[in-house]
């Protein structure tokens, strides 16, 4: 890997689409059906600005004010989006099944099943089905462009697809063809927080800092209580040895979502075992573990380190298996098991 400080905690990153808000004026009252459709797309647009701040909660609330407004299955698809991303995953999957008969629906769902196929890091399925929706769409909505919903629907179906795409390929170390996926998203929409997200996160797998630390500056500056950007920026600092603006970055991330999100606990557990507080490393890296144990490789080599010095051969062995399984395409844990092998042999 080409970075030291890299966090791969890809699937806790979710697309962000960055809808303008409705400016639709409300329907007279003589028009109780049209209202109700304007209140479904207002609703519907409230969702995706809260996903794209990274409420969660307050998504979901707007989506299932837009359900019973009225709106389609195309807004129940999203939802079940927005359950798979808050972690969600056994109830995501049943939604999925519910709608499995809809014909309309069946890229967005083919999508959502790749997401859940990246969870279980089976890139390759995810590859196929990710592929439903990589089809180019429209601009969002118009006059001309059908409801809002629909074309705000149709980019994020695309979005989700692209996203998927660089995710996997991050997770698979190859950055430079993950860039080409983010890529893709900022081409018609150059602001997209999420699609720079994760461009900065493989420039930092590429060591090129400075290029990750302007985009990350760059949604920061609209959205500065962006967990993601927050942690990977302190990633950034707690690699050039700055180790108060990195721990400060970590904190800020964790006080947004300190619930489903492993790299800022993991972040601040790497930076406190490079400053000797075993204890508060300790506690932090196991947490980042707890949250989320498939994804990132570095919190269980953090862990190791610890383990191994107090003599915890056993439990560190198993944390590097962990790792390895997790990540195989970086070499430190390999070294430290052999460092356990040296150890253990001593007289």
């Amino acid at each position: 890997m080409a970075s030291r400080y890299l966090c791969l905690a890809l699937l806790s990153l979710l697309l962000g689409c960055a809808p303008e808000r409705s400016t639709t004026p409300a329907p007279p009252e003589s028009a109780p059906n049209e209202s109700r459709t304007s209140a479904g797309e207002s609703e519907f647009l409230a969702a995706i600005a809260a996903f794209e701040s990274g409420d969660y909660s307050e998504s979901l609330a707007h989506l299932d004010a837009s359900l019973a407004a009225g709106a389609g299955p195309s807004v129940q698809l999203v939802r079940v989006c927005m359950l798979l991303f808050s972690r969600r995953f056994d109830e995501a999957g049943s939604r999925l099944d519910e709608l499995s008969g809809d014909a309309s629906l069946a890229a967005g769902a083919s999508v959502a099943r790749g997401h859940l196929a990246i969870n279980e890091r089976n890139y390759d399925r995810a590859h196929e089905l990710l592929a439903a929706g990589l089809e180019p769409v429209p601009s969002r909505g118009g006059p001309d462009g059908g409801s809002a919903i629909e074309s705000h629907y149709a980019v994020f179906v695309y979005e989700l697809a692209c996203l998927g795409m660089g995710w996997s390929e991050a997770n698979r170390n190859q950055h430079v063809r993950a860039i080409s996926w983010f890529d893709r998203i900022l081409s018609g929409q150059d602001d997209d927080q999420l699609a720079m997200i994760g461009k900065a996160n493989s420039l930092i797998g590429l060591s090129l800092l400075g290029d990750a630390e302007k985009l990350l500056t760059r949604v920061l500056a609209v959205h500065p209580d962006n967990p993601y950007a927050l942690a990977e920026l302190a990633m950034i600092r707690m690699g050039r040895g700055d180790d108060e603006a990195a721990e400060q970055g970590f904190r800020q991330a964790l006080q947004r979502d300190g619930s489903n999100y492993t790299c800022p606990y993991e972040g601040l557990g790497l930076l406190y075992l490079r400053q000797g507080r075993t204890d508060e490393a300790k506690e932090h890296l196991a947490r980042a573990i707890d949250i989320n144990p498939n994804i990132e490789f570095r919190k269980y080599n953090g862990l190791a380190r610890i383990y191994i010095t107090e003599g915890n051969y056993d439990e560190a062995r198993k944390l590097l298996e962990k790792s390895i399984e997790n990540f195989p395409h970086d070499g430190e844990a390999g070294r430290m098991l052999a460092e356990i092998e040296e150890l253990r042999a001593r007289p």
